[in-house]
């Protein structure tokens, strides 16, 4: 362990070990990397590590939870920034791809997690979904949405969502990608608003 390793707080050895995992297991892969490779990029010694995560798929999990946090937090930002039901729609959309464009190089980390359930019963989504949820029900008590259930609209608009951004990820250039976002605006209105 480095001298600067010896110095950071728990809170710097836990962000560092979370970088660390960040880039190794999008570069990697999940099997293709080692808690003991981890701790070595992170500049800790392997037994903080484990004190930090006990296993790979719980750092896996709390790097899901990172990104996740990061767009449910663009979502609110994104609708609340709308004054009308369809301009909310689209400044969410816009705010979630920004915030996938500021983490697309650890974006593999969202496939490698996306169907795991932690120890702790986390489901990946649940978060962003738990968002959605609830501007889905404030625009259907201000009748701007279809009154639908409320989690199945959550759950279908952030299947929608995961799918635009997989395809974006994969388009060739921004026109392409800038296709995939106003495609996805234009099903996300087909399907929610009225009018």
């Amino acid at each position: 362990m480095t001298t600067a390793a010896r110095k950071m707080d728990p809170d710097g050895k836990r962000e560092a070990v979370c970088r660390a995992g960040e880039a190794l297991f999008a570069s990697r892969g999940y099997a293709g990397t080692t808690m003991a490779e981890i701790a070595r990029e992170a500049g800790v010694a392997v037994g903080t590590l484990y004190t930090l995560f006990p296993d790979k798929r719980a750092l896996l999990t709390e790097l899901h939870r990172r990104m996740e946090r990061r767009f449910a937090d663009a979502t609110q930002q994104g609708w609340a920034a709308g004054q009308t039901a369809g301009e909310r729609l689209d400044r969410m959309v816009d705010a979630l791809f920004i915030a996938a464009a500021e983490v697309a190089d650890i974006m593999p980390l969202y496939e490698l997690t996306r169907d795991t359930v932690s120890s702790d019963d986390y489901r990946p989504g649940a978060a962003v979904m738990a968002v959605i949820h609830l501007q889905y029900t404030e625009a259907v008590s201000r009748g701007d949405f279809h009154a639908h259930d409320p989690a199945a609209a959550a759950a279908i608009a952030h299947g929608m969502v995961e799918g635009a951004m997989r395809d974006w990820a994969v388009r060739p250039g921004a026109r392409e990608q800038r296709r995939t976002i106003r495609e996805l605006k234009v099903l996300l209105r087909r399907a929610f608003l009225k009018g």
